[in-house]
C-alpha cells in the first residue's frame, strides 16, 4: 500500500477477504478435529512438519519417522523400534508420510506396525488443477486425509 497508495483500498480488501477465508477454514479445521474420539488424535509422520497442526487443533504428535524437519536425517535402529513400539502402545492407526519424500521407511513401520499409511502434501502445493493447488485446499485435502484415517 505506501508503494501503490492509488490501490490501497483493493489491497486492504482483498487482505480481509482472505482473512475472512483463513478463519472459516480455521473453524472447520476445529469442527473435523473435534469428529475423532480424543483416543485416537494421534499423528506420527515421516518429520515434524506437523508439529504445528497437532499443538493448535488437539492432537498429539508421538512420533516421526527422521527425527528432524528434514528427511535427510537418517533415524538409527532403535529410534525406528521406539517409535513402532509407540505406535502399538497407543494404538496409533496410521503413519503420515508427505507425497513428495520417498516412503520406504515409512512403508516398513506402517506394515510392521499393520497400520495405514496416508500420503499428505507437505512443503509444496499440487500441480495448479490438483487436489492442493492452493494453501486452503492444501489444508482441506490434508485434514480430511488425516480426519479419515483417525476416525
Amino acid at each position: 500500500s505506501s508503494l501503490d497508495p492509488a490501490n490501497a483500498e483493493a489491497y486492504e480488501a482483498h487482505a480481509q477477504a482472505y482473512i475472512t477465508e483463513l478463519e472459516a477454514l480455521d473453524a472447520w479445521i476445529r469442527e473435523q478435529v473435534a469428529q475423532i474420539p480424543e483416543n485416537r488424535r494421534y499423528l506420527v509422520t515421516d518429520h515434524l512438519m506437523f508439529a504445528y497442526l497437532a499443538q493448535a487443533y488437539g492432537l498429539e504428535q508421538i512420533g516421526t519417522i527422521f527425527p528432524s524437519y528434514s528427511t535427510l536425517a537418517e533415524p538409527s535402529a532403535q529410534d525406528v523400534a521406539r517409535l513402532e513400539d509407540a505406535i502399538r502402545e497407543v494404538g496409533v492407526p496410521a503413519v503420515f508420510v508427505g507425497k513428495t519424500v520417498n516412503p520406504a521407511l515409512a512403508e516398513r513401520v506402517a506394515a510392521d506396525t499393520g497400520v495405514q499409511l496416508v500420503f499428505l502434501y507437505t512443503g509444496s502445493l499440487s500441480e495448479p488443477r490438483g487436489q492442493a493447488a492452493t494453501y486452503i485446499d492444501y489444508m482441506r485435502f490434508n485434514v480430511n486425509a488425516i480426519v479419515a484415517a483417525l476416525r
